[in-house]
């Protein structure tokens, strides 16, 4: 170590603020408090009350809130059968009721676009009976290439 360096550091080391300074940056410090507003508190139990009822209700009716069956709602196939083994073929066959592009849409989320294109090529041409859909045509336009005849 050079000597002009423990020099600066014996130098440094020595460099000390006044006691009166620091009480007076203390006592000034500690005359600051954060405000009390009593509507924090209402807001603050209201919020606490309304979470705690939510958790009541979801603890109560489950089944309402997560999408469970309940016995008997769906006809079984067998007596044997759980009414839950199928709930997938119920719940495809109301979606499909439900939505009349869900086919189309199933082909395009399994990343099939030739009906896709084929409609919406029908429908530029204005050969087609029904619109598709904005996401779905939205879906056409980055897939499908609109041919030309002449």
């Amino acid at each position: 170590m050079n000597v002009w360096e423990r020099q600066y550091r014996d130098a440094a080391a020595e460099i000390t603020s006044p006691g009166a300074l620091d009480e007076k940056i203390l006592k000034r410090a500690r005359q600051f408090k954060p405000i009390k507003r009593d509507n924090n508190r209402v807001l603050s139990g209201i919020a606490s009350g309304c979470a705690a009822l939510a958790v009541v209700v979801l603890l109560i009716h489950p089944a309402q809130y997560l999408g469970a069956l309940t016995p008997g709602q769906h006809s079984t196939g067998s007596a044997g059968q759980a009414p839950l083994n199928d709930w997938q073929s119920h719940r495809s066959g109301s979606v499909a009721a439900a939505d009349p592009w869900f086919a189309l849409r199933s082909e395009v989320k399994a990343g099939n676009y030739l009906a896709l294109c084929q409609h919406w090529r029908r429908q530029q041409r204005g050969k087609a009976s029904e619109q598709l859909p904005r996401d779905l045509e939205n879906q056409a336009r980055e897939h499908c290439r609109l041919l030309q005849t002449r």
